[in-house]
């Protein structure tokens, strides 16, 4: 991963990222017409960048606490985060020009795209491995074949 030692850079190519994936089902359900949908997936986007924000400022604020008081805190954070996500579930639910299912995709979107962008770069990876393993093999036999 890119930019990996500095978190705002990140934040932002997370960003930048999703919102590229993410304009496939847009564009779908403006071109369909089911803006129930498009309202319950922007929704749910929405809250997830805003959650990825206060993820990063809450760990950026714990790095300038000692180790057990910072476990305590992103810990407590987390629980918070998981109550945002349960009220904007229930909003969704609830509210009857919301689609639910649209509005837990864009809620989970972000984690989707990291967890695809990480599995492309390990593959990414793994094939530079192994391209570079096959050249070094063939380097060592040409040097046994030449003497």
């Amino acid at each position: 991963m890119k930019y990996i030692n500095n978190p705002d850079r990140m934040q932002i190519e997370i960003i930048k990222r999703t919102y590229l994936v993410s304009s496939l089902p847009i564009a779908y359900s403006l071109i369909s017409g089911e803006f129930e949908t498009l309202l319950g997936f922007v929704f749910g986007l929405v809250i997830s960048t805003l959650i990825l924000r206060l993820r990063v400022i809450n760990i950026e604020r714990s790095l300038d606490m000692k180790e057990e008081k910072a476990e305590t805190f992103i810990r407590n954070r987390y629980f918070i985060e998981y109550a945002i996500y349960l009220v904007v579930l229930v909003v969704a639910k609830k509210n009857p020009s919301l689609n639910f299912l649209a509005a837990a995709v864009g809620l989970f979107m972000m984690k989707f795209t990291v967890i695809m962008w990480v599995i492309f770069d390990m593959a990414k990876g793994g094939l530079k491995n192994k391209l570079q393993e096959y050249k070094d093999l063939k380097e060592d036999k040409s040097e046994k074949g030449g003497n």
